[in-house]
């Protein structure tokens, strides 16, 4: 169903992103790693765990693990360990190589850490050992630059299974921050220097797309199509998969009129964005960053941007500062450039901005 809000797991439900499912599926039987880029609420989640699903059919196992929230080493073995553990059938055949490992041991829910000690040295371990059993793999990492804080160790565990594994393939997701980049862009000093992914950038749907999306999914409820409504959903709401995704579930599954249904996702995305807002500020300049944005809801070239951000802290700030954390918000997705200005762009973030 197109308007259901969980991820999508099979090809027919997800709308528009056809070529790029095909895409990742036959990168990953090439042996290629995959990165999968995109803003928020635009489908990467769907477009990974749908290949996943095609790929199992090929014979793939597939571990997929959301690191969203997820903190330093020990966060990122606990999270590979429950991975594995949901893989269907695979238990007896670790059984005995866990056995062997001494941060690990194996009860009745499966594989259990005694010990988070040495975690990414037990990684190693465990991934070492599903490697030698000569299945192909798929690993997801989804929301991967959280573990931008353990980077540099991470680049070496993912260099030690590139070299050694090559029945395990990855894939990654996330906003272009930090260990996205260097993912995307190692340096020659780098681990993963001459092995990187292989960029899928998701775009939001063009206007064309978003109406037909909405209308196909009425259609499928067998729910009337109101054209100016459809339209005047778009125009609010903008052509992110996500929020025309929720519109569609409030208006056609929940039967909320249009503007109850439109409102509803409002709430809702403000709600999202506010999170994820406060998640990105966080161990970051709140003041700057949050100034940046607010004189970023119309677009604003650099001097205007500068302007603004002196006004509301009340004296001169240097350059370097307005650069740097426009790089950063547009790493993170929240603002794009055209041209010369710069303009948050997600109608969800507006709203929280503007509260």
């Amino acid at each position: 169903m197109l308007f259901d809000l969980h991820p999508k797991l099979h090809p027919e439900e997800l709308y528009g992103r056809e070529r790029e499912v095909e895409e990742v599926v036959r990168l990953v039987k090439l042996g290629n790693w995959v990165l999968v880029l995109g803003p928020r609420m635009v489908g990467k989640t769907s477009l990974m765990r749908t290949a996943c699903s095609l790929l199992e059919k090929e014979g793939f196992r597939t571990a997929y693990i959301n690191l969203w929230g997820v903190k330093g080493s020990a966060g990122f073995l606990t999270a590979l360990v429950e991975s594995i553990n949901s893989v269907k059938g695979i238990f007896d055949k670790l059984k005995e190589a866990i056995l062997n490992i001494e941060e690990l041991s194996v009860g009745t829910s499966g594989i259990q850490l005694k010990t988070t000690r040495k975690p990414l040295s037990t990684a190693w371990k465990l991934l070492s050992a599903i490697g030698r059993l000569k299945d192909r793999w798929l690993v997801v990492l989804d929301e991967v630059q959280e573990l931008a804080a353990i980077s540099a160790q991470l680049h070496k565990l993912l260099a030690n299974v590139f070299n050694s594994y090559p029945n395990i393939i990855f894939i990654f997701s996330g906003s272009m921050f930090g260990l996205i980049k260097t993912l995307l862009n190692p340096s020659q000093s780098s681990p993963l220097y001459g092995r990187k992914p292989t960029p899928i950038k998701l775009q939001h749907f063009t206007r064309k797309q978003a109406l037909d999306f909405l209308r196909r999914g009425f259609m499928e409820l067998r729910v009337g199509v109101n054209e100016d409504q459809l339209a005047d959903a778009v125009d609010r709401l903008g052509t992110s998969p996500g929020w025309l995704t929720l519109y569609g579930n409030y208006a056609a599954v929940q039967r909320l009129n249009h503007e109850e249904a439109v409102d509803e996702v409002i709430k809702e995305g403000v709600k999202i964005m506010k999170a994820e807002l406060e998640h990105y500020l966080e161990d970051r300049d709140r003041e700057t960053h949050l100034a940046v944005l607010k004189a970023c809801l119309t677009p604003a070239t650099w001097t205007e941007i500068k302007k603004a951000v002196e006004r509301k802290k009340g004296y001169q700030v240097n350059d370097a500062t307005i650069q740097s954390t426009l790089q950063e918000l547009q790493a993170a997705m929240l603002i794009e450039k055209t041209n010369k200005t710069y303009m948050v762009m997600d109608p969800m973030l507006k709203a929280l901005l503007t509260m």
